[in-house]
């Protein structure tokens, strides 16, 4: 059974002031962190996708992180995250079993990974996610009423995600051939990564959360600050 880990290092950092895949947290790059989390859960096969300026630094990291498993580094196709998924879907192999589609700037547990992963072993989507102490700028899931099941993906709704929800953490675990071949699908149709989880779980593709015990999105110098505050801190590269 393989397992693709699809790395979205495509941002360009404007709001950190640098670039954040070869952002290092506790001695540690954001790039190589997700790597050796997503190897720990079984990933055997990597894409990385990044844009002009980071490519050569990003493949320089990975290529020492992934060990002996495939490693492809390639410039995103497209001018959002959306068309950063789609470009690493785009490359997965005929034979992909399973699929993780993450963002290196979720800074998330060490077993996140091995959660997301295990959470649906008959197939379908699991998302990690986290409570909400604050109002976020970003997604939020909703659920099936008076159950545990994905209904989909809130984007950005309007005022931002208030606390008390469950965010949509960019740690997406789709299990099975047949439901990753019909996200890929969707997404080149509809151009939108999210819309496209979204159409599958409304026909009836399995979805569901992960609830983390912390987490943080790395987007400027606040986030690192909280970063560094984390329960149990990042942890450093293996000697």
């Amino acid at each position: 059974m393989t397992t693709t880990a699809i790395l979205l290092a495509a941002g360009h950092g404007t709001r950190l002031g640098r670039d954040k895949p070869t952002f290092e947290l506790g001695g540690e790059s954001l790039v190589r962190r997700h790597i050796r989390q997503a190897r720990a859960a079984g990933a055997d096969r990597f894409v990385i996708v990044t844009n002009e300026g980071n490519t050569a630094a990003v493949h320089e990291q990975a290529r020492h992180a992934v060990g002996d498993a495939p490693l492809s580094v390639v410039l995103q196709d497209g001018p959002d995250a959306h068309a950063a998924a789609l470009t690493g879907l785009r490359r997965l192999p005929s034979t992909c079993e399973n699929v993780f589609v993450s963002g290196i700037t979720d800074i998330v547990p060490d077993d996140t990974y091995q959660r997301v992963g295990a959470a649906l072993p008959g197939g379908g989507i699991a998302i990690a996610s986290a409570v909400l102490e604050r109002t976020f700028i970003g997604g939020m899931l909703a659920f099936r009423p008076g159950t545990n099941e994905l209904a989909r993906i809130v984007e950005r709704p309007e005022g931002g995600c208030p606390p008390g929800h469950l965010v949509n953490i960019w740690v997406h675990h789709i299990a099975g051939r047949r439901y990753t071949r019909q996200i890929t699908e969707l997404t080149a149709r509809h151009h939108d990564y999210e819309d496209a989880v979204n159409l599958a779980l409304t026909l009836g593709t399995p979805g569901t959360a992960v609830v983390l015990p912390w987490w943080e999105a790395i987007k400027d110098p606040a986030s690192v600050q909280r970063a560094h505050l984390l329960p149990t801190p990042p942890a450093a590269p293996a000697a």
